[in-house]
């Protein structure tokens, strides 16, 4: 949808920002983008952006690289001003204690704040207890600290993880209470002599969440809890966040996280074999349903503030499964081609785990042996087995949630769409209802390629002439082999005693 017909409708949610200041976390990660982009069509009177300094780039120097680079900023080669007149940087860190932000920064956030967007996190899974703690849960701490002096604040909103309550099937969009107090756990982090015992003891604290980031999270949400009768508070859920289904563009998506990786491994002949359950719900969610359902709920919330404010959004009223998915992929071979992949696309599955181990040593660790010996042989510096290491590290880290099943209620979701107006709708869709998945998966894959992989439409026909080539080169190896593995066995069978095949074919044409 177009700027200018955006602009030509007036509607409730809409209405809600206009002219109103947001204090933005996370505005340089994937739905930070999205967040801007959507926020600047709703004429915002400002955006503040908490951004830190980064390898010595500016936090400014880093916003017009970001304005620049991205193309979800639709408007921006047009109509610059319309983003630099409205986005206010406030340097800031996330991770430090009272998010580092100057005392002039601070003044200004507390006197001008309406709305404040919560959506930085660490999101890696593997991250060690003090940093996961220090980002997702002090940082939300002192966030809500700062929100709590905000004169004119109409709401604070916590994007936090359906997957906070993933030790529990299923899971009710509601407040649970966490095991460990989140408030003593960063004293307990706070403490530099106790530091080295906290870590030690992570792995049995973080029990029976699968992983730092999840733990975290739940416990953040517990943070945002406690403060309901100081300001109006709203916790949205997402589950498997995913690239754009239409808005602002179709398929974008700017990172290698979660399903886009796995889309993207199988695509460039990478990933070839998966630990998952194809039959189980495969819990994915367009990024543009998540934004547009985050600042309805959010609406919603500064009007409800007395009801409990926690919003599952997720795709369970519309699912699919991760076999349907694969399938979808699949249909793209020979329609979709990337020129930087490593062979042709050759995605397997399977349900057991010892299964995918085995596999892998022939699907990953001995194609990347021999890659890397051509590599060398030609001078080049070998990569392919390091590339895989970090595969297997990517493909441990998802296991848990492609090999379990979750039940996520939408009922108070559900309520607040289907409360929506007609241009709301329209303006802002977050109907999970709306989604086809044949349609997202073909667009998904062509995000993937366009924008993670940096590949120009254009340039799929060359492409897939390169993948006709490796297509029947891959067919006229798989040929060799099998070949081979038909005479070892023929003398395998003839050094058993078991007549020459000839002579059975023979006996058989006789009788």
């Amino acid at each position: 949808m177009s700027l200018e017909e955006f602009n030509a409708n007036k509607s409730p949610v809409k209405d809600f920002y206009h002219g109103k200041t947001v204090l933005l976390t996370g505005g340089s990660g994937f739905l930070g983008k999205l967040f801007i982009e959507k926020l600047i069509k709703c004429g915002v009177r400002e955006i503040l952006l908490l951004l830190r300094s980064k390898k010595g780039v500016s936090p400014e120097e880093r916003l017009h690289a970001l304005l620049k680079k991205e193309a979800v900023f639709i408007n921006y080669q047009q109509q610059p001003e319309l983003y630099l007149d409205r986005l206010k940087v406030i340097e800031g860190d996330i991770s430090r204690p009272g998010l580092a932000i100057s005392n002039d920064d601070l003044d200004y956030v507390i006197k001008h704040t309406n709305i404040v967007l919560h959506s930085a996190a660490d999101v890696r899974f593997d991250e060690s207890m003090k940093e996961s703690v220090e980002t997702n849960v002090r940082g939300t701490d002192h966030l809500l600290n700062i929100a709590e002096k905000c004169a004119n604040l109409e709401v604070f909103v916590y994007v936090s993880s359906a997957f906070s309550q993933c030790i529990k099937e299923s899971v009710e969009e509601k407040f649970y209470t966490p095991n460990i107090d989140p408030l003593e756990l960063i004293k307990m982090m706070e403490n530099e002599p106790r530091l080295d015992e906290l870590e030690a003891v992570s792995k049995k604290m973080v029990e029976p969440w699968p992983n730092t980031y999840s733990f975290t999270k739940a416990l953040a949400e517990e943070v945002v809890r406690r403060r309901r009768d100081k300001m109006p508070i709203a916790i949205v859920r997402p589950s498997i966040v995913t690239s754009t289904y239409a808005d602002p563009i179709v398929g974008w998506t700017d990172n290698f996280y979660g399903f886009n990786g796995v889309v993207s491994g199988a695509g460039t002949g990478v990933l070839r074999i998966f630990h998952i359950r194809d039959e189980y719900k495969a819990d994915i969610i367009p990024a543009d349903i998540v934004i547009n359902g985050t600042l309805v709920a959010a609406h919603y919330a500064a009007k409800h503030p007395a009801e409990e404010n926690v919003f599952n959004c997720t795709m369970d009223e519309n699912h699919t499964t991760w076999g349907d998915i694969r399938n979808d992929c699949l249909s793209q071979k020979g329609v979709v081609a990337v020129k930087k992949s490593l062979w042709i696309p050759t995605y397997n599955t399977t349900r057991y785990y010892y299964v995918a181990s085995f596999l892998q040593v022939f699907y990953h660790l001995l194609p990347a042996v021999f890659f890397d010996l051509v590599m060398r042989c030609r001078g080049e510096k070998p990569q392919i087995l390091r590339l895989y290491r970090k595969v297997h590290r990517f493909s441990d880290v998802l296991r848990f949630f492609t090999n379990h099943q979750f039940q996520f209620a939408t009922k108070r979701m559900r309520q607040v769409v289907d409360g929506m107006e007609i241009v709301d709708r329209h303006l802002f869709p977050c109907d999970m209802k709306s989604v086809v998945w044949s349609k997202f998966g073909v667009n998904h894959i062509r995000g993937c390629r366009v924008y993670l992989l940096g590949e120009p439409w254009d340039t799929n026909e060359e492409a897939l002439q390169i993948y006709r080539r490796r297509r029947l080169i891959h067919l006229l190896m798989l040929g060799v082999i099998y070949s081979m593995y038909v005479v070892v066995g023929l003398r395998l069978l003839e050094a058993a005693g078991v007549p020459d095949l000839r002579s059975f074919l023979g006996c058989t044409q006789f009788a």
